[in-house]
């Protein structure tokens, strides 16, 4: 297989964007509508074979990107390193020798050429969100593959962020299997190979250990992530320096680093990124305090959310932050759409389901005007756009 030749790489954000922005604000209007509690009751629907369907399509669009410029950057680093690759990497536990195994195992006993491997991988990245929701929200896969694939930074781990992406992933299948004692095991293990591939996933990984085990009430995790804004604000510094202490990542140290080459354009503390981060935390409080609906699983998800969350609080002000709020934003989907199509909470739960995945998706598509097309804003779309 070769790069896709149709679609200008300058275009391809643009694509995946507007195709999600007509198919999501169609699945809208089909809800808004309705008075009733469709969106709970889905199985068997038409649409959820459709779902399948779009994953393999998607993964197959991003995988066969061209290995070009434009958002493609890191595309091209994993494209040389591919290429370049020869020998494997030593089992050694302190190091993400997974991942190094798996491209040479791709490479050289499967025969896949670079674009090929692009393709393995964004089918393993987005068919990891698939089994996560066939496992959590089997009745409306379509809807919950939309929540998927519409997460702030879905595109961008997809391209780019590909073995934290892709680490993330198992971690999701991971916490879908972990409610299940007869499971657990297997997620387990996937947490373990996830951290292989990436080291940042140990922290989500023990996250949902610590609420599964630990801290099961909800009210807790929420007062630690209240908690955490306020100890971010007045001694963030502190913290940025003692995580990097640790060897957690060893990026973080060159992440946290004052004089960063993007240090003016991603560090400081990004109020932004909290806002966006806010929604579900009010959903979970919404949920589990106000209404008095809770389970198991959700108890995971939502504790897990919070907690990795409060730990990019902790360091919000490290350049690429983004990066570090990547290991709660991942569970950001379905910590919003376990209680839409999981939790009986409205009488009109079409037409509420509808209007948050509105705001859901809307937020995603403006922070594509505004990240995608240069800090000009619109100006700075009519320059991409007109090239």
């Amino acid at each position: 297989m070769q790069a896709i030749s149709f679609v200008p790489y300058y275009y391809y954000s643009t694509v995946y964007q507007f195709f999600f922005l007509l198919v999501c604000w169609l699945t809208t209007i089909y809800y808004i509508g309705s008075n009733t509690q469709k969106v709970l009751y889905s199985e068997g629907n038409p649409s959820q074979p459709l779902a399948v369907f779009l994953t393999i399509v998607v993964a197959f669009f991003l995988g066969l990107r061209p290995i070009e410029g434009g958002d493609f950057g890191d595309t091209i680093a994993y494209a040389n390193h591919y290429n370049l690759l020869y020998y494997y990497a030593p089992i050694d536990f302190h190091t993400e020798w997974l991942w190094e195994n798996f491209q040479l195992f791709s490479k050289r006993v499967l025969g896949l050429n670079v674009h090929e491997f692009f393709v393995l991988d964004d089918l393993l990245y987005f068919g990891g969100m698939l089994v996560c929701s066939i496992l959590v929200m089997r009745k409306n896969l379509w809807l919950g593959m939309l929540f998927f694939f519409t997460g702030f930074q879905t595109y961008s781990f997809a391209i780019n962020g590909l073995r934290n992406g892709l680490a993330c992933s198992m971690v999701l299948v991971a916490m879908a299997l972990l409610a299940n004692r007869t499971k657990q095991f297997v997620a387990m293990i996937l947490m373990l190979a996830a951290m292989f591939i990436h080291r940042s996933s140990m922290l989500p990984s023990a996250m949902a250990i610590v609420s599964l085990f630990f801290m099961k009430d909800t009210k807790i995790a929420l007062r630690f992530w209240y908690a955490s804004i306020v100890l971010s604000l007045f001694a963030g510094p502190l913290f940025e320096q003692f995580f990097a202490s640790l060897g957690f990542d060893d990026r973080m140290s060159s992440y946290t680093a004052e004089g960063s080459s993007d240090g003016v354009m991603y560090s400081g503390f990004r109020f932004d990124f909290l806002f966006y981060s806010a929604f579900p935390v009010w959903m979970i409080w919404y949920v589990t305090q106000r209404r008095k609906f809770t389970s198991p699983e959700y108890s995971v998800y939502a504790n897990t959310y919070l907690l990795c969350n409060a730990f990019w609080i902790l360091v919000i002000r490290a350049s690429f932050s983004n990066r570090f709020a990547y290991l709660s934003w991942f569970i950001y989907p379905l910590v919003i759409a376990y209680p839409l199509m999981r939790m009986n909470i409205w009488k009109d739960q079409d037409r509420k389901t509808a209007i948050i995945f509105f705001f859901y998706t809307g937020f995603t598509f403006f922070m594509f005007f505004v990240y995608y097309f240069g800090t000009t804003g619109f100006r700075g779309f009519d320059q991409y756009w007109w090239r």
